[in-house]
């Protein structure tokens, strides 16, 4: 009582005024020993959800040998090629080549894909509606700055991409999904369209005055929703079972504002439902919390097979694992962490002693409710409840504004947490808080999922203090807010920070209007242009993650090597600017 209160003497004040480390197991493995027939595994998996139905870019001996074979060192390689001839027809050539060796060596193996499969061809693509001085530039005072977004604005025209038409006219030979229009790709080796990546990368563009480009992103988002239900976690054939942060609706209802364009959502809407629909159907799970219980969204991407674009990595770590039951488990926490965007952090893990410190064969992600995903759908219900009445469809406007209550109502009763002064993930099999930090805890803030009358933002202040993220200046302790406090060697944990993590923290302290909460976005922002901007002129990129504590560095850890680009980096640098490009100078900023 005596800390909170000497703390909320320093708010006061200001307000007249103005780590352990997590020993992961590595991923990499010489595979020397001998591997186990696939028709074991075969056996184990045969009654289980596949990723798609290809047996070739999903699942099948021959994307197993090739993977196992270590042909590519990066196993996204393999299932992003195309198949010169008909699926059937390249399995049946395959079977004879084992019929005929046995085993292929790694040379028949390699020569066997030289002559059935070539690298997937994705159109290079400008924007047509790409222009070279953005108005945002206007809201630059700084000149520093303005030349350095008018350089980050040029990065769209290098990540444009554009599905090719011979994945219309020839889906089976392709593992990329058709999208009518062109996009922005995140970067690095990731050539198709992300979920969640598009949210910032759409905010950007309509920053750059690439009205139609943002749109024609929504409208490839709808159009995998018709065909599949659900927007996947990327526009590839072995991401269909998993989805990302569902931020469809949001990605809409940005376009909305900005465009006013009515027609849009009316045409559309049926198709936004759809989307939450599927969320709605496929990822709730009742939780019992004091006896009360409430029906919150999970990550849930059930399997028991590895992820194809990650099968080495996958298949490896599950050979520690002895049962059926030990590998289903393994195998669908994996893939329902991939579906969070999380891939991957100590968030995942509930280890042998019921804490967030254990390795990936600890991954328990169905069991963990999560606050930033509830806040989202609880969001998304509000979004749609308010479209409906504004279309005159009141049955469904109330059908979601029930819906948007009881989220909202479970937010607050089993997310937050009273003694901690935050909001919490839930063990929804410990049935208690997983108290620690991560930047998501916030998220309650970005979407608006909590009671305005309250005292949250107070606390919320008081947590970041108490959690050294800021001093008792309420200046930032680090670059960026570190993703979470544990040193995993994982890329989603400390000391790595992300872009829409710092949107995140940063918009939603921004957004509550509170002199000290706003404060701390400014001071926050600084310092993540600073780091970008450090990081740029010395090195000519822009990063996917960056270091929290090492100025300008990108992150690292996890599957694969830092990528640069990066789709969601610059779109949440351009709404800093359109935000606060009046106060931000170079020379306070960078030393």
């Amino acid at each position: 009582m005596y800390a909170y209160a000497v703390l909320w003497f320093i708010m006061s004040m200001v307000a007249l005024a103005t780590t352990a480390t997590l020993p992961f197991p590595a991923q990499r493995y010489a595979f020397s020993f001998a591997q186990p027939p696939y028709a074991d595994f075969q056996r184990f998996t045969s009654t289980c959800p596949q990723d798609c139905d290809s047996k070739i870019f999903c699942e099948g001996e021959l994307l197993h040998d090739v993977q196992m074979a270590r042909i590519y060192p990066d196993s996204k390689t393999f299932v992003d090629k195309k198949l010169l001839f008909p699926e059937p027809e390249v399995i049946s050539k395959y079977q004879k080549l084992k019929n005929d060796t046995g085993t292929p060596s790694v040379q028949q193996l390699k020569k066997f894909i030289d002559d059935n499969f070539e690298d997937d061809h994705i159109d290079v693509w400008l924007p047509p509606d790409f222009k070279d001085e953005p108005s945002i530039v206007n809201n630059i005072e700084d000149e520093v700055f303005k030349r350095w977004i008018i350089d980050i604005n040029k990065i769209w025209k290098q990540l444009g991409m554009k599905v090719s038409d011979d994945v219309k006219l020839n889906p089976e030979l392709h593992s990329m999904l058709y999208m009518p229009n062109g996009f922005i790709k995140a970067g690095g080796r990731f050539r198709e369209m992300y979920y969640w990546d598009s949210y910032w990368i759409l905010r950007g563009l309509l920053l750059s005055d690439m009205v139609d480009t943002a749109r024609g992103i929504v409208e490839n988002i709808i159009w995998l929703v018709k065909l599949y239900g659900h927007m996947p976690n990327g526009s590839r054939k072995y991401y269909l079972q998993r989805s990302q942060p569902p931020l469809l609706i949001q990605m809409a209802a940005t376009y909305h504002s900005w465009t006013k364009d009515d027609n849009f959502i009316k045409t559309n809407i049926k198709y936004l439902d759809n989307e939450f629909q599927w969320w709605y159907q496929n990822r709730m799970v009742d939780v019992i919390k004091d006896g009360k219980t409430y029906k919150m969204a999970r990550y849930n991407a059930s399997s028991c097979t590895p992820r194809p674009e990650s099968y080495y990595e996958d298949y490896v770590l599950s050979m520690n694992l002895s049962t059926s039951n030990e590998k289903k488990r393994l195998f669908t926490g994996i893939k329902s962490a991939a579906e969070s965007g999380w891939d991957f952090s100590s968030r995942h893990i509930r280890g042998p002693d019921d804490t967030n410190q254990g390795s990936l064969l600890d991954m328990d992600t169905p069991n963990i409710i999560f606050v930033d995903l509830n806040c989202i759908l609880h969001a998304n219900a509000v979004v749609l409840s308010e479209w409906y009445r504004y279309f005159g469809n009141e049955v469904r406007s109330q059908y979601y504004k029930n819906i948007a209550n009881k989220l909202f109502n479970a937010i607050e009763n089993v997310l937050w947490n009273e003694e901690v002064g935050m909001w919490l993930d839930w063990d929804r099999q410990l049935q208690k808080s997983r108290n620690y930090f991560y930047a998501s805890n916030l998220t309650p803030l970005w979407t608006g999922s909590y009671s305005k009358k309250s005292s949250y933002v107070d606390k919320a202040i008081i947590y970041l203090l108490t959690q050294g993220i800021i001093k008792f200046d309420f200046s930032p302790v680090y670059y960026g807010v570190p993703t979470s406090k544990e040193n995993t060697t994982q890329q989603w944990d400390y000391p790595n920070c992300w872009a829409p993590l710092q949107a995140i923290v940063i918009q939603g302290l921004e957004r509550t209007k509170h002199p000290i909460a706003r404060y701390v976005a400014f001071k926050m922002a600084q310092n993540w242009v600073k780091t970008l901007y450090t990081g740029f002129s010395l090195h000519g990129f822009m990063y996917e993650k960056y270091s929290a504590i090492e100025l300008g560095v990108t992150g690292a850890g996890g599957e694969y090597n830092p990528q640069t680009g990066f789709g969601w980096t610059n779109g949440f640098l351009m709404e800093i600017f359109n935000t606060w490009g009046k106060f931000l100078k170079a020379n306070e900023i960078v030393s």
